[in-house]
């Protein structure tokens, strides 16, 4: 063969081998996977760490987790069970209580309570727990009548939204005072007043005098009394004067409603308080707070209370 013949051959096959590079081929499917523990074991004198990631998987969820804790014995006020519906128990106080155990021990648990009727924005409410992997959550004051729902979780509430158990349901029961709104619930319910209901209180005008001085500005009252009665705030100015406008005579009825009795007798227990630890810090002074306990006494038995309240203070 000749060099030129030679070179045209050379040339020719170079040709068909761009061409076979180039055109398409039959699929014969995709490439197998590489096994990388496989490939590790095969390199000799080599240390080989292999790290595989699924990129179609999900992220894994924090409940399916194997230490996630999980919420069992659920519970409101004692009621046992998570029940939703008709079939939702009603509890007899508007501070019921929440409870659940869990099955391992939890970091921390939170519960979160909703409206049925969404009147309110969810709570969300994060409780210790207690060493036999309980947790119960003390509720503020609820509605009369309404329906609420609640679950709970054994994580914290900067975790997101994860492991939370089934929606339980139950309702506070009709007729029970509503305590939502009192300014000093306290001394509501020691009185046992209606917040909203109005009260008649007849005092001679001399324990009138008495009561009246728990608006009196701090310099008239003891020099030891500090942050009651003497600040006289707004409200305590509304309900002077509604009492004075009252007063009339030897004997005078002035008419409060039971909010508004219980912060004024709040304050008068504080103030025979006052006078009590100042007679008794200084003997010379001759008056202590038996006169304004008197008065107090009074105001609550014609209000329906105890006998002798303390609202807050010795007696």
């Amino acid at each position: 063969m000749s060099r030129r013949s030679m070179r045209r051959a050379v040339a020719v096959a170079a040709s068909v081998a761009v061409a076979a590079a180039l055109l398409p081929g039959p699929s014969y499917g995709d490439p197998p996977r590489l096994d990388p523990e496989a490939f590790c074991r095969a390199e000799q004198a080599a240390f080989c760490s292999v790290l595989v990631i699924d990129t179609d998987a999900p992220p894994p969820s924090v409940a399916g987790l194997a230490f996630q804790p999980v919420a069992t014995r659920l519970a409101v006020d004692g009621v046992p069970g998570c029940v939703g519906g008709p079939g939702r128990p009603v509890v007899r106080t508007t501070t019921p209580r929440l409870s659940a155990a869990f099955d391992r021990m939890p970091g921390e648990v939170t519960f979160e309570l909703v409206p049925l009727d969404g009147a309110t924005e969810p709570e969300m409410i994060g409780v210790p727990v207690e060493p036999d992997r309980t947790a119960v959550a003390e509720l503020d004051q609820l509605g009369p009548g309404e329906s609420y729902r609640w679950r709970v979780r054994g994580t914290g509430l900067d975790v997101p939204e994860l492991g939370w158990s089934p929606w339980c349901e139950f309702t506070v029961a009709a007729g029970l005072l509503d305590l939502r709104d009192a300014t000093d619930l306290d001394a509501v319910l020691e009185l046992g007043v209606d917040p909203a209901r109005r009260y008649p209180v007849t005092l001679p005008a001399r324990q009138w005098r008495l009561f009246l001085e728990i608006f009196d500005e701090p310099d008239e009252g003891p020099d030891d009394f500090d942050g009651g009665p003497g600040e006289a705030s707004d409200r305590l100015r509304r309900i002077a004067a509604d009492v004075r406008e009252q007063l009339s005579g030897r004997e005078a009825t002035v008419t409060l409603t039971g909010d508004e009795w219980a912060t004024a007798a709040s304050e008068l227990a504080g103030l025979a308080g006052a006078w009590d630890d100042a007679h008794d810090e200084d003997p010379q002074i001759e008056r202590d707070g038996a006169a304004h306990w008197t008065v107090l006494d009074r105001i609550s038995a014609q209000l329906g209370g105890p006998a002798h309240p303390g609202l807050g203070r010795e007696r």
